[in-house]
């Protein structure tokens, strides 16, 4: 018998997508009611596949609306900002750094994006789940026992820039807005699954 991490959403506390998207503008991020925010809470490590999420972000910048941010801290740092600068993103892909209470800022992504290229049973998932933010993660560890493809969220293969980039603009797009929804549902539902 398997014994999940457990969390217990009504212990979280989210500040409101205004609240929290003002919160961000502090850390240099344009934000307007316009802008589609694509983010994550992850340290800054290799098996996190940031450099991967960055490389999403090149294929999608001809699309300004779309900003990208990681909140969390690592080793990587330099080589990453060395990425996001080789792509000239400078203006469109934000490392936040480690921000207390980092959880609190999930309502004011539009998708929840986890590229990791290695994982265990990422409990960030659970707290995307239970903030009812639509997720993206790749499809390693633990990920597919939390989300299914389709159902709870959508699925993408590891260190896949091109296929990241496709599920983050179709998720993003006003035909996918039924999808979302029903997503969102699907997750909050099966949250219970992995309740403490």
């Amino acid at each position: 018998m398997k014994i999940y991490n457990g969390v217990n959403p009504d212990m979280i506390t989210f500040l409101s997508r205004e609240a929290s998207r003002k919160q961000l503008t502090t850390y240099n991020l344009q934000l307007t009611t316009e802008t589609k925010l694509v983010g994550t809470i992850a340290n800054l490590y290799a098996t996190k596949g940031i450099e991967y999420l960055i490389e999403a972000a090149s294929i999608l910048k001809q699309k300004s609306e779309i900003l990208f941010i990681v909140i969390g801290e690592g080793k990587e740092r330099l080589k990453l900002e060395a990425h996001i600068k080789k792509y000239n993103l400078e203006n469109t892909f934000f490392l936040a750094g480690r921000l207390p209470n980092a959880t609190q800022y999930l309502k004011a992504f539009d998708i929840f994006v986890l590229p990791s290229v290695k994982e265990g049973f990422p409990w960030v998932l659970l707290e995307a789940m239970a903030a009812e933010v639509p997720i993206i993660a790749t499809k390693v560890g633990a990920v597919p026992e939390i989300i299914e493809d389709g159902k709870e969220g959508i699925l993408a293969p590891p260190r896949d820039s091109k296929t990241l980039a496709e599920k983050i603009s179709r998720l993003l797009s006003v035909s996918y807005s039924h999808d979302r929804e029903y997503m969102m549902i699907n997750a909050k539902e099966k949250l219970n699954q992995f309740s403490l």
